[in-house]
């Protein structure tokens, strides 16, 4: 079972939103624990982005449904921002006992990737004259596009618990941050906010309980300490909803999680020994050259009173491979009658270069930011995906348009 990219950003948010409330409590001599452990929260984003050589992050989440595990996933992943290096090491467990892994590495001179199930290493090797963005990179989110408007949110989601903050000295100099929230003391915003979450993760993907009704918060309780330096070792949060699902049976959801941050200035990478191994070389640019310019095409089918109609067509145009750069337009057309059966064409023009990422960006019809990508086929054969979902560095999914068909044909005209 995968999380799809909306139902981690939901995650994310709900665990941010916990972690918040349940440390940030009430004035003490200390001050406003709320305001401190958010600007140490900054602080070490900021940290992380700038400043810090190498590091460890260690994560653990368990998503638990009347005491069954549905999910469980343990992440160990290691940077060097000096040196460019990274080192990723993941496992995840589901409700039936399933087990995956994956292992990814890279520096500036290659990337490798192993899934657990493949005993195949899968290589890519960057030619030095390739402009590749650095593979160690941390994102600091308080700079993404929107923060100050979600930051906004979480306050308004705490207001008031504000008021019930505990915040001690802790060893060697650092701080404390600790609360808890019974039923009782979870403000009606905060319930909203994480029932309409909730639900829509768990209606998101399979396997989990398809909960409709009743959802409000239990219990919250989160700690976080922060060293003397003012950045944050160690987080855990974990928050306990009730809900029933169609057929009004009770589901008590816990949510843990847990995030370490160590190794700082001590963290040791190294390239893998490969000897021996399965090792697939998998080009970096993708496999594209000059001849795959052209213009390739495919019909949009519908169904209709038992028979197939075709009611427009599809066009990529690759005008031009450059380096594995690959650059070209898409465009669709619908024949006429058929515009109230698809009514959003789109057209755009694109840029995929698979030496610093896997996708390309777009705007779609109404102007919203898509992803994409374009991957070989079979001779004369282009796949072009769109609407595409990033669930992780390794892996996506797409979200079709009505009567999608991926696969383009050259034309020979």
């Amino acid at each position: 079972m995968k999380l799809s990219k909306k139902s981690v950003t939901v995650l994310s948010f709900t665990i941010g939103a916990c972690l918040f409330v349940s440390t940030a409590f009430a004035d003490t001599l200390l001050g406003s624990g709320y305001d401190r452990l958010k600007g140490s929260v900054k602080n070490t984003a900021t940290l992380m982005e700038k400043d810090l050589k190498n590091y460890t992050i260690e994560t653990l989440y368990t998503l638990k449904d009347n005491d069954q595990t549905l999910l469980q996933s343990s992440s160990t992943q290691k940077m060097d921002m000096e040196k460019q290096m990274q080192e990723d090491n993941t496992a995840t467990k589901t409700a039936k006992g399933e087990t995956t892994s994956r292992y990814t590495y890279s520096d500036k001179k290659q990337s490798v990737y192993k899934n657990g199930t493949d005993n195949t290493y899968y290589v890519t090797e960057y030619p030095a004259n390739v402009n590749r963005k650095g593979p160690a990179e941390f994102n600091n989110p308080f700079k993404e596009k929107g923060a100050q408007e979600i930051e906004k949110i979480v306050d308004a989601v705490v207001g008031g618990l504000k008021d019930y903050v505990q915040v001690e000295e802790g060893q060697n100099g650092g701080k404390v941050y600790a609360g808890s929230l019974s039923e009782a003391q979870v403000p009606a915003l905060m319930n909203a906010v994480s029932s309409f979450g909730i639900k829509q993760m768990l209606n998101k993907d399979k396997g989990f309980p398809d909960i409709e009704s009743d959802v409000f918060v239990k219990k919250v309780v989160g700690s976080a300490v922060e060293n003397k330096a003012g950045y944050l070792e160690n987080i855990t949060g974990d928050i306990t909803l009730s809900g029933k699902d169609k057929n009004g049976t009770e589901h008590n959801l816990n949510l843990n999680i847990m995030v370490k941050l160590s190794e700082i200035g001590n963290t040791k990478i190294a390239a893998p020994d490969l000897t021996g191994a399965n090792v697939e070389k998998v080009n970096y640019s993708g496999g594209f050259s000059s001849k795959y310019v052209g213009t390739y095409k495919n019909n949009i089918v519908m169904e209709k009173d038992g028979k197939f109609v075709k009611i427009g067509e599809r066009t990529v145009e690759i005008t031009s491979v450059d380096d594995g750069k690959v650059t070209g337009k898409y465009s669709e057309t619908v024949n006429p009658g058929y515009e109230s059966q698809y009514p959003d064409k789109d057209a755009f023009d694109f840029e995929y270069n698979p030496s610093t990422s896997t996708t390309f960006t777009y705007k779609n019809e109404k102007g919203e930011q898509k992803n994409g990508s374009i991957h070989q086929s079979n001779s004369g054969k282009i796949y072009f995906e769109m609407n595409i979902e990033i669930i992780n560095e390794n892996s996506y999914r797409s979200e079709f348009k009505p009567y999608y068909d991926g696969e383009f044909n050259r034309t020979f005209e």
